[in-house]
């Protein structure tokens, strides 16, 4: 006689403690690095200068770009009063149309040679500031990737940064769970280890789409909720997922067979001894249990050996109750 039950159902998983947002920070620019004021564990706050390449040629392309910058505005100085003074005599023909053209000219050209060389000005400001790596928000450096020293290529990887937004528990899950209907938004208890006292709730909010081709596991990310600070980075973490249904029903696998290719039991009826076959929904499949999410009722018994060899309204006969697994 079959009887719902949420024995069984919590799972446990294994898994660690990881940063919620980690980036990869480097340099825009190649160049040789000469600073580097941060090494492995030390919390840094946005807006702080990690890292520092040679700016010598950066400096020397700013002021270059500076002094166009002048020699083009006292170009336009010039310009400027010369454009009004034609502008003013050519109504009364007192200067020749090609003077007015070229004192125009002169004047659009000032004029676009200023914009030009203050952006190329612009330019080489944000390629000094560039020379400098310098941390887009709080948290903690978690590995270093390049030495004082060494000459990086732009995007090369110089730092590694755990951001302060938060903690993950990362765990590896069977498909098994996939198939059970485990599911983003799904809510996961995460406790140490060491010490199952210390425990934060977390939602799952990311699962891997594709088993890792060693493990055959699906990678499965949970943030966490107001985490302790013992859940330091890298502890090992154990984490509980509750029944989703406690109305599941738990048949050995000897029960089932297949009707039109889907899931089915032998129900038997209680006045006739006879059996029928009745499609089920199975929630998930164990070596020594499989779970039927819908399909049957509490009270119903169901034939658990000899199903290949059943036909429709065949009379059966219970050995003994103990015979029958809940």
């Amino acid at each position: 006689m079959v009887q719902p039950s949420a024995d069984g159902n919590a799972e446990f998983l294994t898994g660690q403690i990881a940063p919620h947002r980690i980036v990869t920070l480097s340099f825009r620019l190649p160049g040789k690095i000469v600073e580097r004021a941060v090494a492995t564990g030390d919390q840094v706050h946005a807006g702080q200068v990690l890292a520092r390449l040679d700016d010598t040629e950066a400096r020397q392309t700013l002021r270059a770009a500076g002094a166009d910058a002048q020699a083009a505005k006292a170009s336009l100085a010039q310009a400027t009063p010369l454009q009004k003074r034609a502008t003013a005599l050519l109504p009364d023909q007192a200067i020749s149309r090609n003077d007015y053209d070229e004192a125009i000219l002169r004047y659009r050209t000032s004029q676009q040679a200023v914009q030009s060389t203050e952006a190329r000005e612009r330019i080489a400001r944000e390629e000094l500031d560039h020379t400098r790596l310098v941390a887009n928000a709080d948290g903690v450096i978690t590995d270093r990737l390049a030495e004082v020293g060494e000459v990086v290529a732009a995007g090369q990887p110089v730092l590694r940064l755990a951001e302060a937004t938060g903690r993950d528990a990362q765990f590896d899950v069977s498909g098994d769970l996939l198939r059970a209907g485990l599911a983003t938004g799904a809510t996961i208890t995460v406790c140490l280890d060491a010490n199952r006292h210390i425990c934060a709730d977390g939602t799952l909010y990311e699962l891997a789409p594709d088993a890792d081709a060693l493990t055959r596991t699906y990678r499965a990310k949970v943030l966490l909720q107001a985490p302790p600070a013992a859940m330091t980075l890298g502890a090992v973490a154990v984490g509980r997922l509750d029944a989703r249904n406690a109305s599941d029903i738990h048949l050995p696998p000897s029960a089932l067979t297949a009707q039109d290719g889907k899931p089915a039991v032998w129900v038997v009826a209680s006045d006739t001894m006879t059996v029928t076959l009745r499609p089920v929904e199975v929630s998930r499949y164990a070596a020594n249990d499989v779970t039927v999410a819908s399909g049957l009722k509490a009270g119903e018994r169901v034939v658990t050996a000899g199903v290949q060899a059943l036909y429709p309204n065949q009379k059966v006969s219970l050995l003994d109750d103990a015979d029958v697994r809940p």
